[in-house]
């Protein structure tokens, strides 16, 4: 079986079509092939095909990161995938090392147990660790959630997850805000936020956001969910932003802290940031709030707001010549496809709501 690994173009997207159909439960919208794999010029995609059919792929969006004093273009790495029936035949290596022959690092934070043995053997390098933090608020969805990862009995697991949303201090509450702070509630993000990252930073890496990818994320597709972005200020003067998603499940609806920054890592603040930016999503009463951090001040953040430590994923960086990045990381669950999923299983033709 000849098999040769080529760019994503008009070409050959619809053989990854009928790939993504094939296996993965995602929108199957004109409007979602366009959003996803046209309108964006820092998505990237690679193929392995034999006879004009997508064999295995990888996907990767490509923005700047800072690195201590430098910024460095960087493909985050996502959607690594190989037909079941072809997963030890090799296919999926190769498509990998035609993206490790770009001219820019890539960075994967997580994977499974197969990727994350197989990347050392590529030589990539694990530069740190992110801590994935859960507050469980609804019941049904903690249940599902305990049913799917833990096996537990349905019985048992409904009566966990009860135990579990009940708990005292499960809600967050307002906490101190610091003198002369104050929340600013904003329809978008502006060109202000760059400042925020451009001055003298208590980490050595951190993840940018251009103008492009932001109006790409936020009002590109309506099924990826509901963005809320808030900055925040002390003495008129902006000290850190986030953004929250809200996103539909079958059990109702979700909401991940996609971002959390400040310049410096001070527990209090980022106690506040979280507080604030929780509290809102409460609002839309989600089943759980989810965030990820390297961060440590983050973390104690987290907790302070009831949040639970679930899971601890490894950050790896294929750095093609490129320096080791400086420590501390600041990376939440602003990379690789993380803001992205879990993409709807239903969305709209018409006015229908649809299977896809």
């Amino acid at each position: 079986m000849a098999v040769s690994v080529a760019p994503l173009d008009e070409s050959n997207l619809p053989a990854l079509r009928r790939f993504s159909e094939a296996v993965w439960e995602r929108p199957r919208s004109e409007a979602y092939y366009h959003w996803r794999y046209r309108s964006a010029p820092f998505y990237k995609a690679w193929l392995a095909l034999s006879e004009g059919e997508c064999l295995a792929t990888e996907s990767a969006l490509q923005r700047p990161w800072r690195m201590g004093s430098e910024t460095v273009d960087v493909m985050e790495v996502f959607d690594w995938y190989a037909r079941p029936e072809l997963k030890n035949a090799g296919v999926g290596v190769r498509v990998m090392q035609a993206l490790m022959k770009q001219p820019v690092p890539l960075m994967l934070v997580g994977g499974t147990e197969q990727t994350q043995s197989l990347l050392p053997r590529l030589k990539w390098e694990r530069v740190g660790t992110s801590t994935r933090f859960v507050l469980a608020l609804g019941a049904a969805r903690t249940q599902e959630a305990l049913e799917r990862r833990l096996k537990l009995p349905s019985t048992v697991a409904a009566l966990a997850a009860r135990a579990a949303v009940l708990r005292p201090g499960v809600r967050p509450r307002p906490r101190a805000v610091p003198r002369g702070g104050r929340v600013v509630a904003t329809g978008c993000i502006g060109d202000e936020i760059q400042a925020l990252y451009d001055g003298d930073l208590g980490y050595g890496t951190v993840p940018r956001w251009t103008r492009e990818f932001l109006d790409w994320l936020l009002v590109g597709f309506p099924g990826v969910g509901h963005f809320v972005p808030l900055y925040f200020q002390v003495d008129e003067r902006l000290v850190g932003w986030s953004l929250l998603r809200i996103y539909a499940t079958p059990l109702g609806c979700d909401a991940e802290i996609i971002e959390l920054f400040t310049p410096q890592p001070d527990p209090e603040i980022f106690t506040w940031m979280i507080s604030e930016t929780a509290s809102r999503a409460i609002a839309f009463r989600p089943g759980i709030i989810g965030a990820r951090t390297t961060c440590p001040a983050a973390g104690e953040g987290f907790r302070r707001n009831a949040f639970r430590e679930t899971s601890r994923d490894a950050v790896n960086f294929w750095l093609n010549g490129h320096s080791t990045p400086p420590e501390p990381l600041l990376i939440g669950s602003n990379t690789n496809d993380a803001a992205l999923v879990p993409l709807p299983l239903r969305w709209y033709e018409g006015d229908r709501a649809i299977v896809q």
